[in-house]
């Protein structure tokens, strides 16, 4: 059968004359750059159903390493994921970085690589070049969007929230409706957006300018109102919503007070039903947790006991002091309504749990939470945010970390204890080990 060839394809094949397969196949890659690689034949490589949901997840959440594409959407497989990675890149779907030695390789898409998922005339479809200073931050929203998307939920960025913050009511209804989340009136599970503005029309009617996703907060000392959008959103099973918000430094004390507050008036509060029992009445979000680096942990939930350990003045951090003692209208007995999913370690089974604080109960039954955000399972990044952890005499080397740490899980089974019950940070402030590291690595 005679196959007639395009001018192209004779110039490639002519040029492949002496080359390896894949030398071949990756100028094929190169020379097919653009939305539409890897889907004809004589590309040099072909989309698969994996290849699409990273783009996908890309377009929405900007970066990820290689490790993490690995462990959420490659079955594990480190050689699969840099593989297939490396055609998407020579496609010109994906950027790659290779210069911070902790994170590995990082990708995010190009624009190609996102109107291949999200099409041309898609908001979302502007290009996006992460900063490096931003890397840590950005890798460990990374880390949690990806184990909520794969594990079936639904969740927003903050590039998707502040993008239909700008769209109008009508588009932004049915976005919302799409993706599961449920208006409300405020007497059952469901969404009341916050009021943002308020004015006169021409006509002389009121007219309100409503904020579904973004929290509306008001700066220490100023009457303006500012928008603080949250690192992520999560969709409940009721179709309410849980804001993430990921604080790795130390904010002014007032600024910090002034997003607590926008997000303790945007949640749900407890009123007196006409019988006399405590009822709640439903706001525009649900729960909010932030995970942080021990210090802003400390700044948003203070010391134990709400005692400043030296000096013994009150510290009771910033949850405590904007919601007040368990009176207070906003909070009351909630310990049945606000709940998480927890799975159990022995028989894998998931439950439903009341959430509370992990600090002599000093926040149960509030709709907020401020917790050490989770040692991710990626070697680079578990060292860069422990680093943040530890003293700044304590720190190490990226390959010293790695004998540390085998050393601290060689420890474990002594204490009996499981790694996120004795964390690696804690575990080198015991008496003698840091010695112990020193030892090793000298």
């Amino acid at each position: 059968m005679v196959r007639i060839l395009r001018s192209w394809e004779a110039e490639l094949e002519a040029l492949e004359e002496g080359m390896t397969e894949h030398r071949a196949a990756r100028e094929r890659r190169r020379r097919s750059r653009g939305e539409r690689s890897g889907l004809t034949r004589g590309d040099g490589w072909r989309r698969d159903g994996r290849d699409m949901e990273l783009l996908a997840f890309l377009s929405r959440f900007t970066v990820i390493s290689v490790r993490q594409a690995a462990r959420f959407f490659y079955d594990g497989s480190w050689e699969t994921a840099r593989q297939r990675i490396r055609k998407m890149v020579e496609g010109g779907l994906l950027e790659r970085d290779n210069s911070m030695p902790w994170a590995g390789p990082v990708v995010w898409p190009t624009l190609d690589g996102q109107r291949t998922v999200l099409g041309a005339a898609h908001p979302l479809s502007t290009g996006v070049r992460p900063k490096a200073s931003q890397m840590l931050h950005r890798l460990l929203i990374t880390e949690q969007a990806a184990a909520l998307v794969t594990s079936g939920r639904e969740v927003f960025s903050e590039r998707e929230i502040r993008m239909f913050e700008t769209r109008g009511p009508g588009e932004l209804s049915d976005w919302l409706s799409a993706r599961g989340v449920v208006a409300g009136d405020g007497s059952a599970p469901g969404v009341v957006p916050t009021v943002y503005d308020e004015t006169l029309d021409s006509s002389g009617a009121m007219a309100r300018r409503e904020r579904w996703l973004a929290c509306v907060t008001t700066p220490a000392g100023s009457t303006r109102r500012v928008l603080r959008y949250p690192d992520l959103i999560e969709v409940t099973d009721d179709g309410e919503l849980r804001a993430i918000e990921i604080e790795l430094s130390d904010k002014e004390m007032s600024r910090l007070r002034g997003y607590v507050d926008g997000y303790r008036d945007a949640g749900p509060f407890m009123v007196t039903g006409d019988d006399g029992q405590p009822q709640v009445r439903y706001r525009q979000f649900r729960y909010v947790r932030w995970l942080c680096s021990p210090s802003v942990r400390r700044q948003l939930v203070g010391h134990r006991g709400g005692v400043h350990p030296v000096t013994g003045a009150p510290a009771l951090g910033v949850i405590r002091s904007s919601y007040g003692d368990q009176n207070n209208p906003y909070v009351g007995d909630t310990s049945s309504v606000y709940q998480r999913r927890v799975r159990n370690k022995q028989t894998g089974q998931a439950a439903t749990v009341p959430v509370e604080f992990d600090r002599d109960g000093v926040a149960q039954g509030r709709p907020m939470s401020g917790e050490l955000i989770p040692v991710p399972d990626d070697d680079g990044i578990a060292w860069r945010l422990t680093q943040l952890f530890m003293p700044d005499r304590m720190y190490c080397s990226l390959g010293e970390w790695g004998r540390w740490r085998d050393l601290w899980l060689e420890d474990l089974p002594e204490f009996g204890r499981e790694p996120d019950e004795l964390p690696f940070h804690q575990w080198i402030s015991l008496s003698g080990n840091h010695e112990r590291c020193l030892a090793l690595t000298r």
